[in-house]
């Protein structure tokens, strides 16, 4: 058996081989790594803008709602708009005023050939 001399050009040969290879190995692990940091943090920046986009709509629409209720609001206190909704919601009526009852509401649309059919309520037939 031959003996091997520790600084044998087969030696040399190895280490240099072996060097470059974990380099070039530790160096793809970087790269990787960075890649899939980077991947990462845009699919988060993604999935942040499109947060922020729906928050933004969702903004917009609360704001619109704000609006229309303070719209509402100040029609609300007016005189009108209470006597609409006692009409509306209770039937109430003004002096002298008639109420018309229609009998056979589809007519009013065309679902049925019959003539509409209503009666005529006025304020007095209310008060006896």
């Amino acid at each position: 058996m031959s003996k091997r001399l520790p600084g044998s050009l087969l030696d040399r040969l190895f280490s240099l081989r072996v060097r470059p290879l974990v380099l070039v190995c530790a160096l793809f692990v970087i790269i990787s790594l960075g890649v899939m940091t980077i991947n990462q943090a845009n699919e988060n920046n993604v999935r942040l803008e499109n947060s922020v986009t729906d928050l933004r709509i969702a903004r917009d629409q609360q704001y619109k709602e704000y609006k229309r209720l303070q719209s509402e609001l100040e029609i609300v206190e007016t005189d009108d708009y209470i006597i609409a909704k006692a009409r509306q919601l209770h039937g109430y009526m003004m002096p002298g005023e008639k109420l018309f009852v229609i009998k056979n509401p589809e007519a009013l649309y065309g679902e049925t050939q019959e003539p509409i059919q209503m009666y005529v309520v006025e304020d007095t037939d209310l008060n006896e």
